[in-house]
């Protein structure tokens, strides 16, 4: 491959296959199971607990609850919202059940002019069919199904909730990390062997009537010397190191991490309030969204199993900012 030894070969194509894997399991398929196990706890509230979250994430785009908003008869299901000047019309649909249609659209569109409201929203935790999203548009009504309602309403759910969710889901792409591992460096050795299969013999590659003098014994390992090599070989060995490490010695970094978030100069401290969350207590009020976040996640992605730790940054007590969560990858 490329002219490069069959060594190489293998160990950039486990490489390869780690850093595929480990987007996939780690980010593509956590991000879906933490969605899916969000939308399963949000259908497991009360319907006025959920719409209470749904309300804080519209608040949070500056959409006011009108007072007595809530029609006699409509089951508190919608809600009349003030964003500045223009009124809105909020429906909610609670459990995982509902499919919206055209049908629901019509109808919600119908409601919207009744109310006298200029947009309208309708959220569901169930999920919307495509030809009744085309037609939402047209009325300049959004639609919200329990995919994309989770994210906008996550901030503002108990943390212990979000905690046992992030762990569910957590749970559920741990095997399949590990078998990504595993897949990895089975694959490198497929490759090695396949590789080496068409690797030219020693008696075929030397003349048939050579008389030089064979290369010396130290020329060999120089070929494993070069840049990409040594990069190669030090990525597996830190995946190998990994996979070994015992709980003590998780926990011995882990410690170690949290400490050095702690050094960061926008830090007061820094704990592990869960095996996935670290908690920075904040020095200031003052950009909790930008660099403290991009420095500690430094600090974490040193750490393989820690790069998917989740941040929970603390204000100082009467600053006026919210607690805010943000995730590393």
């Amino acid at each position: 491959m490329f002219g490069l030894s069959p060594l190489i070969t293998a160990l950039l194509v486990s490489l390869a296959a780690f850093l595929a894997s480990s987007w996939w399991f780690g980010v593509h398929r956590r991000r879906k199971a933490e969605t899916a196990a969000g939308i399963s706890a949000l259908a497991g509230m009360k319907w006025r607990e959920c719409a209470g979250l749904v309300l804080q994430a519209l608040g949070e785009k500056g959409f006011v609850e009108m007072p007595s908003s809530r029609q006699p008869g409509d089951g508190g299901t919608e809600f009349l919202l003030m964003n500045g000047d223009e009124r809105c019309l909020l429906g909610y649909k609670h459990g995982t059940a509902y499919r919206l249609g055209e049908a629901n659209v019509r109808d919600f569109a119908n409601a919207v002019q009744l109310q006298g409201a200029s947009s309208g929203i309708l959220v569901t935790l169930g999920t919307a069919e495509a030809f009744a999203r085309d037609l939402a548009r047209r009325y300049g009504v959004e639609l919200i199904d329990g995919r994309t309602l989770w994210p906008q309403v996550e901030p503002f759910a108990s943390p212990t909730l979000v905690e046992g969710i992030r762990d569910k889901a957590a749970a559920e792409i741990r095997r399949g990390q590990h078998m990504g591992i595993v897949g990895s460096l089975v694959l490198g050795a497929a490759v090695f062997a396949v590789a080496s299969l068409g690797q030219p013999s020693e008696i075929e590659a030397a003349p048939a009537a050579s008389t030089a003098t064979p290369p010396p014994a130290e020329a060999a390992p120089a070929v494993f010397q070069d840049p990409a090599s040594v990069a190669a070989g030090k990525a597996m060995k830190a995946l190998e190191e990994v996979a070994k490490l015992t709980d003590e010695q998780r926990a011995q970094r882990r410690r170690v991490a949290a400490a050095r978030v702690a050094d960061l100069p926008q830090a007061n401290n820094a704990i592990w309030s869960t095996a996935s969350t670290l908690v920075i207590s904040l020095a200031s009020g003052d950009g909790i969204d930008s660099g403290i976040v991009n420095d500690a996640c430094a600090v974490l992605l040193e750490y393989e199993e820690l790069r998917y730790s989740r941040l929970q940054l603390e204000p100082p007590a009467g600053s006026g900012v919210p607690v805010r969560w943000r995730q590393c990858q």
